[in-house]
C-alpha cells in the first residue's frame, strides 16, 4: 500500500512550482492532431538511413549552422533568459538524435546527416538543441529534479512512517520509503516539464528557421523522420518527449502563429 502512496506524492511533486516553458506555446486541437496523425500513418515504415563521408557531414552541419547563427544568437539575446554563447560538438552516433547539456554544449549524431533529406531539415535540428540553451532548459531540467527528488523523499519517507508505525522495522522501512520516493521524484521531476521545453524547443527552432529566411515547410519533414523511426503514437506521462504525430502537430501550429507575427517572440508564460 505504501508503495503506491509514495509513487502518487512522487507524482505529485511535478506541481512543486517548477519552471517549464518560457514561452506560451499554441494550444493543440483534435482537428490539428488528428491531420498529423494520418499523415504520419501514411508515411508508415522505418525511414531509409544514406551513407554520408566524413567530409559531407563537416561541410552540412558547418553550412547549416552559418546559416542559422546570426538569428539564432539575436533570439537569444532578446530572450535573455538562458546560455547564448555555444559549442558545438560532431557525434559518430548512427541514431537520429541531438542534444543540449551544460556550459553551451551542442551535439549533432551522424545520424540525423544520414536520416535527413535536405538541409533544411539539419538546421531545424540544430536550431532545436539552441532553443534548449537560449531558453535555458538545460538548467531548469536540474533544478526540476532535484526538487522532485527532495519532495519524493520527504513524502515517501512520511508515507513510510504511518505505514509502518506499528512495525519493529519502522526506522528501516522508512529510510527506505525515503530513498525510493527520492528516487521516483527524481525522475518524475526531470520529465515534468520536458514535454513542455521539447514544444518550446521546436517552436524556438520554427522561429529561427523562419528569422534566417529558411523554408520551414521543408524543415518539417525531419519531424515525419523521426515519427516513422520512433512509431510512437501518443505521448506518455513518462515519456521525455511528445510523440510524433502531436509533435508534428505543434509544429504546425507554430509555424501558423509564426508567420502571422512575422517572427515575433509569444507571450512570456510566467
Amino acid at each position: 500500500m505504501w508503495q503506491k502512496t509514495i509513487m502518487a506524492i512522487a507524482i505529485a511533486s511535478i506541481a512543486c512550482g517548477c519552471a517549464g516553458a518560457v514561452h506560451q506555446l499554441p494550444q493543440l486541437d483534435q482537428s490539428n492532431l488528428s491531420l498529423a496523425q494520418t499523415e504520419v500513418r501514411s508515411a508508415s515504415g522505418a525511414p531509409s538511413r544514406h551513407s554520408v563521408s566524413d567530409e559531407e557531414v563537416a561541410k552540412t552541419l558547418a553550412e547549416s549552422l552559418a546559416r542559422i547563427r546570426p538569428a539564432a544568437t539575436e533570439l537569444c539575446h532578446e530572450m535573455a533568459v538562458g546560455v547564448c554563447e555555444w559549442r558545438f560538438m560532431k557525434s559518430n552516433d548512427h541514431s537520429l538524435n541531438a542534444g543540449a547539456a551544460g556550459n553551451g554544449i551542442i551535439f549533432v549524431n551522424r545520424g540525423v546527416l544520414e536520416y535527413a533529406t535536405n538541409d533544411e531539415e539539419v538546421s531545424m535540428v540544430i536550431a532545436h538543441e539552441i532553443g534548449h540553451q537560449a531558453a535555458n532548459h538545460v538548467a531548469t531540467g536540474e533544478r526540476n529534479q532535484m526538487v522532485g527528488a527532495l519532495v519524493g523523499a520527504l513524502l515517501g519517507g512520511v508515507a513510510g512512517a504511518l505505514a509502518s508505525k506499528n512495525s519493529p522495522y519502522s526506522p528501516t522501512i522508512t529510510r527506505s520509503s525515503a530513498d525510493v520516493g527520492s528516487s521516483i521524484g527524481g525522475a518524475v521531476g526531470r520529465l515534468s516539464f520536458s514535454k513542455e521545453q521539447e514544444r518550446e524547443a521546436d517552436y524556438l527552432s520554427a522561429l529561427i528557421l523562419y528569422r534566417s529566411g529558411l523554408d520551414l515547410d521543408k524543415a518539417r519533414g525531419i519531424l515525419v523522420i523521426m515519427a516513422r523511426a520512433s512509431g510512437r503514437k501518443e505521448t506518455g506521462m513518462l515519456d521525455s518527449h511528445p510523440a510524433g504525430p502531436e509533435r508534428l502537430a505543434a509544429w504546425d501550429k507554430a509555424v501558423v502563429e509564426i508567420r502571422a507575427s512575422n517572427g515575433a517572440l509569444p507571450k512570456r508564460a510566467h
